[in-house]
């Protein structure tokens, strides 16, 4: 009796041992014409390359990630990694440069219709249109210089503060600006200044065409503050800030 206990527990085992061992997934085998290339990238994230890759990976390829030196090593067939070289060569391309022209203006409807402000120039059309306002005079006029990816914030006029950020701009024309904010530098009794938001939104931009933006209304309803933007590439990467051009 013991030793039909002992075979049936030996049996067990055995049958445990077989299940176990199927479960285990079968190594990953490397093709015979697969090659090894390694990528170190100058401007963008290794871990973004990844995953751009990742669709154009055969199912027996091995990607390692080097964060220290920015870089991945690739094992895949040579018609795979000729494709991941293109990709990740249009992926890592330096920085995209812009100047954005910017012109803050109060429009004002409780006066009598006045004279456009020759600053204005031929948009003073366009601007009768869009809103009904009667008089419209510049506040300030700038030329701001930014990069992709990184913040830019300029002080228009003596109270008003025009802050955003360029987004992920590839090769296209458009733009996203976000967050893009007017706010307004305000004194208290002791002269002590504090920000008052005015307007917040995330804002498409196309190259080469001028915006017309309603920002913010004022205290009164017969008030309103318009931005006029215009946004270009320039010839390479300038550094964020903005230089004040009054026109």
């Amino acid at each position: 009796m013991k030793k039909r206990k002992f075979f049936a527990a030996c049996v067990a085992i055995s049958l445990l041992a077989l299940t176990l061992g199927a479960a285990e997934p079968a190594p990953r085998s490397t093709p015979a014409d697969a090659s090894v290339r390694v990528f170190v990238l100058k401007y963008k994230r290794v871990e973004e390359a990844a995953l751009l890759i990742r669709p154009h990976l055969s199912d027996s390829a091995s990607v390692t990630l080097t964060q220290k030196l920015n870089a991945m090593t690739v094992t895949d067939r040579e018609e795979n990694l000729k494709t991941i070289r293109k990709v990740i060569a249009d992926f890592d391309a330096p920085p995209r440069g812009f100047t954005f022209a910017i012109k803050l203006v109060r429009a004002r409807a409780d006066v009598p219709a006045g004279t456009m402000a020759r600053e204005i120039g031929g948009l003073g059309a366009r601007l009768k249109s869009m809103f009904q306002f009667n008089d419209y005079s510049i506040i300030d006029s700038a030329v701001m210089q930014g990069v992709e990816g990184l913040p830019v914030s300029y002080r228009l006029g003596d109270e008003y503060i025009l802050t955003f950020s360029i987004g992920p701009a590839a090769s296209g024309d458009e733009l996203l600006l976000s967050p893009f904010a007017l706010s307004r530098v305000k004194k208290d009794e002791q002269g002590h200044p504090s920000i008052a938001p005015l307007y917040r939104t995330a804002l498409p931009v196309t190259l080469n065409q001028t915006l017309v933006v309603g920002a913010s209304k004022e205290e009164g309803s017969k008030n309103a503050l318009i931005l006029i933007i215009l946004a270009q590439e320039t010839a390479r990467p300038g550094t964020p800030g903005g230089k004040s051009v009054r026109k």
